[in-house]
């Protein structure tokens, strides 16, 4: 794991695509309330 990545530390302010690959900001998101966010590895 990365050294800057702890849990319950702030996230940067990432920008990924939406489902219409429409660029979409994690703060827009959020719209100021806690967001959790959560990576999967590998395929279904």
């Amino acid at each position: 794991m990365r050294a800057d990545l702890v849990v319950g530390s702030r996230l940067p302010d990432l920008e990924l695509p939406d489902h219409r690959r429409r660029p979409v900001r994690l703060s827009t998101l959020a719209n100021g309330y806690p967001l959790i966010v959560s990576f999967y590895r590998g395929y279904w």
